[in-house]
C-alpha cells in the first residue's frame, strides 16, 4: 500500500480549482495538473507500506492529534518548489504563522523515523497543483491575481495512494480529529 496522510480540514477545493482552472490558461508548459479531488496538504508521505503495519501508522497519528488542537491557517499565493524561478512542483503557499502545520510535520517525521522512513528535507506547508513533465518553470514570470482564504485544521486522515494511468486515486483510510 501506497500511504500518506494528510491534515483534515473544512473545504477549500472548490475555490482551489477555480484559481486552478484560470493557471492552466496562464502556465505554460508541459504540466500534470493535480484534479480538484486530490488537493491536500500532505504532513507525511511514507510511501510503500505493508498492510500489516497499518495499526502502527494510527498508533502514531492518535498520539499526534492528541497534542494537538484545531487551528486555522492561509491559502495564499502560488509557488514552486525548488525554488519559484526553477519549479518542477507547483503550489499553493500556505501561511501558518504559529507553525501548527510544521510541528505536526516533524512530530510525524520522529516518530516514523523510528521505522526507518526518510525524513523531509524541509517542512514547507503546500498544496500542490501541479508538477513539470519536463523542464523548469519561472513563475516569476507570470502575473497571478491574489487571493488569501482561511482553512480550519481539524485532524488527520490517512490515504492509500492508488496509482493509476490517469493520475492517482487517493482514497481515506481512516480520520482522527484535534482534540478541543
Amino acid at each position: 500500500m501506497r500511504i500518506f496522510i494528510s491534515l483534515k480540514t473544512t473545504p477549500y477545493e472548490d475555490e482551489l480549482f477555480k484559481i486552478l482552472c484560470d493557471l492552466k490558461k496562464k502556465i505554460r508548459g508541459d504540466i500534470k495538473w493535480v484534479s480538484k479531488d486530490n488537493l491536500h496538504v500532505t504532513t507525511k508521505f511514507l510511501g510503500e507500506v505493508e498492510e500489516s503495519f497499518l495499526q502502527e501508522i494510527f498508533r502514531i497519528v492518535k498520539e499526534t492529534v492528541k497534542i494537538s488542537k484545531p487551528f486555522s491557517f492561509e491559502i495564499k499565493g502560488i509557488s514552486g518548489f525548488p525554488k519559484k524561478d526553477f519549479a518542477r512542483v507547483l503550489f499553493f503557499s500556505i501561511v501558518d504563522f504559529d507553525k501548527n502545520i510544521e510541528n505536526i510535520m516533524k512530530i510525524l517525521d520522529k516518530d516514523f523515523e523510528k521505522y526507518h522512513f526518510k525524513r523531509e528535507e524541509s517542512y514547507v506547508p503546500h498544496i500542490t497543483f501541479g508538477r513539470c513533465r519536463r523542464n523548469y518553470i519561472n513563475l516569476n514570470e507570470y502575473k497571478f491575481e491574489d487571493f488569501d482564504f482561511v482553512v480550519n485544521a481539524l485532524g488527520l486522515t490517512v490515504y492509500e495512494s492508488i496509482l493509476m494511468s490517469n493520475g492517482p486515486i487517493y482514497k481515506e483510510i481512516e480520520t482522527f480529529n484535534f482534540k478541543d
